[in-house]
């Protein structure tokens, strides 16, 4: 009797757990909740805390219980408070214009970002509660002017058409699946169903469909608050010994790429101009996520300076706790960078490149950096347009753009988007818990923070950079009137051996 008696508060308090962590995330949320859920779980912690009060069990110690009693209750008092003075409804924020008949005046609707809102992939039931209205009210506003609430319609492409269009993706790209080659496609503005676009792809690369559908892993649940909550930044050094570090910056929400730049340097101020480049575009994210290196301490900086020191603006950790970039990267290298380095190293084993001679380092970054940024580019566009299935099949920017609508509507956009600061004082927020481990190799950990190295060499030996800056500066003087982007139909191995013997001639020649 005494084991049913124990099994039976265990699996109570296993219950009052999942219950617990529901009315945490709600409590985060205000006042920016619905209220329907927190009317329900304002009923299920009131008997959570009914049945606490009145429980005597021998397995629980008095401290243990008034413990769980006055958790309860801490997540009762700001729910209680929000039921008893409820915020303006999402439709008050809403301007309204007068009519010269009788009724209320009508709603001013932003018919034009509620399609587009629509043609993003989200529903209308959606985009309606993101703007603060019922979806009855956005079909009225366009039937009067004479708008159509279908979905955006199929474009036109003949099998042919899309053959040739999906052969080009796929030879740019040829480590990619249908999903992101249709992200290619969309962001292109070629609307297709997910059907013709893989028998398209098996059609112009059979194998590589039979060797991608081999590789698949199963993803994971993920969440925070909302779009700009939480930002993972990270770089990436798969090209690293060729001189070429990626950075990466991406919202944990709704998966939106907010930057992938290749550059010549990992050095914070390359990291910081790009997070100010970012907020300047997409404003500022309430919290960053990255690793211990010491790339990040501009972003930090900046992120306190905004924020203040007690709001926890930059969470560092290992790349275990980032997986959300870490997974990003997975996907970036097979639709870009593995391309390059392939073909770094056919340069080095054809002898064509070796890194140590500073002439061909210089004029391979000059020449491959252009096509990384804008295959980076591509993908980027790419990511941001693919559907995710285990979010409606609803695409990153959808997403984001759905999330900052409701935030707009609500008046709380420019403010502070992030969750309070016990959630985000987690040393596990904004981490998948259930995500697979990133890869071996992605852990940049060991460089701790300290000392910032100073000089070339220095930065050199602590991996910072290859090339130097002012190197790099002279040799496109030098070579004032070479066209290190022109299109060689070779993937610029043609224009790299063409820079290399021009660029030793000429410097020959002046010496």
């Amino acid at each position: 009797m005494a084991d049913e008696t124990e099994d039976s508060v265990r699996h109570f308090l296993m219950e009052c757990h999942k219950i617990s962590i529901e009315a945490q995330f709600i409590v985060d949320s205000l006042p920016n909740a619905e209220t329907p859920a927190v009317e329900r779980v304002t009923h299920q912690l009131d008997a959570i805390q009914e049945i606490l009060v009145g429980l005597n069990d021998p397995y629980l110690h008095g401290e243990d219980l008034d413990s769980l009693i006055l958790y309860v209750t801490s997540l009762l008092s700001p729910l209680e408070d929000f039921l008893a003075c409820p915020p303006l409804p999402a439709h008050a924020h809403i301007p309204r214009q007068h009519r010269s008949g009788r009724g209320r005046p009508a709603y001013v609707l932003d018919l034009q970002r509620a399609i587009l809102l629509h043609d993003l992939g989200n529903p209308w039931d959606d985009v309606a509660k993101a703007m603060g209205v019922s979806r009855a009210t956005i079909y009225n506003h366009l039937q009067a002017a004479g708008l159509s609430s279908a979905r955006q319609e199929w474009s036109t492409l003949s099998d042919t058409e899309l053959d040739k269009l999906v052969s080009e993706i796929s030879q740019a790209h040829p480590f990619v699946g249908s999903t992101i080659i249709m992200g290619h496609l969309e962001a292109w503005g070629i609307h297709l169903p997910r059907a013709r676009v893989q028998e398209s792809l098996r059609r112009v690369d059979r194998l590589g469909v039979l060797v991608r559908w081999s590789g698949i892993i199963k993803r994971r649940v993920y969440r925070v608050r909302g779009a700009n909550a939480l930002w993972h930044n990270d770089g990436n050094e798969k090209l690293r010994p060729w001189g070429f570090w990626v950075h990466g910056c991406i919202d944990g929400h709704s998966r939106l790429i907010i930057y992938l730049e290749c550059r010549s340097n990992k050095r914070a101020s390359t990291v910081g101009g790009l997070f100010k480049r970012a907020v300047a575009e997409f404003g500022w994210p309430s919290r960053g996520r990255g690793d211990f290196g010491r790339e990040n301490n501009e972003m930090e900086r900046l992120l306190i300076e905004h924020w203040g020191e007690n709001h926890r603006a930059y969470l560092r950790g290992r790349s275990l706790h980032n997986i959300r970039i870490e997974r990003l990267w997975r996907d970036v290298r097979k639709d870009s960078l593995e391309t390059f380095r392939q073909i770094f190293m056919y340069l080095t084993a054809n002898d064509l490149l070796v890194m140590e001679e500073p002439i061909h380092a210089a004029c391979l970054f000059l020449v491959f950096q252009p096509r990384i940024q804008a295959s980076l580019d591509r993908t980027r566009d790419a990511w941001n347009h693919h559907k995710i299935r285990t979010a409606g099949h609803r695409t990153p920017i959808a997403l984001y753009e759905l999330s900052r609508e409701t935030a707009i509507a609500r008046g709380y956009w420019t403010g502070d988007m992030g969750d309070n600061l016990q959630t985000a004082s987690d040393p596990l927020y904004g981490y998948d818990g259930e995500a697979p481990n990133p890869p071996a190799g992605s852990e940049l950990d060991s460089e701790a923070l300290g000392p910032v190295p100073t000089g070339i060499q220095a930065e050199r030996e602590a991996g910072i950079c290859l090339n130097d800056d002012e190197e790099l500066a002279r040799v496109q003087e030098v070579m004032h009137d070479f066209d290190f982007a022109e299109d060689d139909g070779n993937w610029g191995i043609d224009v790299y051996c063409k820079a290399v013997l021009l660029l030793s001639s000429r410097l020959s020649a002046s010496s």
